[in-house]
């Protein structure tokens, strides 16, 4: 079994209720078990202007499935919800993307293994503080925890209190 972390985010429509049915979704699999989530939070959107805050969080699964495997399920997902893919960062119903599959350092064409921008938002290192700050990098060989700081000294701005989901 690999352990992963996802992020989750959205931004258009019933984004909680789609997030929900995403997590609803993997933990239905025979191949997937959502071990923990993070909290929510509401983060201004990145890319083009004029849309709406985002809400973001990060679930931790254990999986059978290859991660490209698990990229088509996230897919299929994101779909079923309304996913449409017509710019680039632009709104969303639900983006689920794979940050990272145990230590495992990937490139393909259609997967970048860690997430590539991941030590670089917020929206993605303080929801995966929440469920495990000690998490290391295998590329920059630092801890979520530390990452995060990182940020904060290059003056990006903390999130607001994230709820619970």
């Amino acid at each position: 079994m690999h352990v992963a972390w996802l992020a989750l985010g959205g931004n258009l429509g019933p984004v909680r209720a789609s997030m929900d049915a995403a997590v609803h979704a993997l933990s239905q699999r025979k191949d997937c078990r959502v071990m923990a989530r993070s909290m929510l939070y509401q983060t201004p959107p990145m890319g083009p202007a004029g849309q709406p805050d985002y809400l973001n969080a990060v679930i931790q699964l254990t999986t059978s499935l290859s991660p490209l495997a698990l990229l088509d399920v996230l897919q299929a997902i994101e779909l079923a919800q309304g996913r449409e893919r017509n710019e680039h960062w632009g709104a969303r119903t639900l983006d689920l993307d794979i940050l990272a599959v145990d230590d495992l350092v990937m490139h393909s064409e259609r997967l970048i293994l860690p997430h590539p921008y991941m030590a670089d938002r917020m929206f993605v290192l303080q929801p995966l503080c929440d469920l495990d700050a000690s998490w290391c990098h295998p590329i920059l060989n630092k801890s979520a925890r530390e990452l995060r700081a990182l940020l904060r000294q290059n003056g990006v701005a903390t999130l607001p209190e994230g709820i619970q989901w």
